[in-house]
């Protein structure tokens, strides 16, 4: 397990797949607007 992120650092980069069936990757959001992350421990997951 990886250390969690410190408030206010940078995100590291990534890409992940919408619900619109697409795959979007941070580095291209971010050339277009600005962007706000939510990560949710143990979403979508058993437990």
């Amino acid at each position: 397990m990886t250390e969690p992120l410190k408030v206010g650092s940078t995100a590291p980069l990534f890409s992940a797949p919408a619900s619109d069936g697409k795959a979007y990757a941070l580095a291209d959001v971010l050339k277009a607007k600005r962007v706000a992350l939510i990560f949710y421990p143990g979403n979508n997951t058993p437990g």
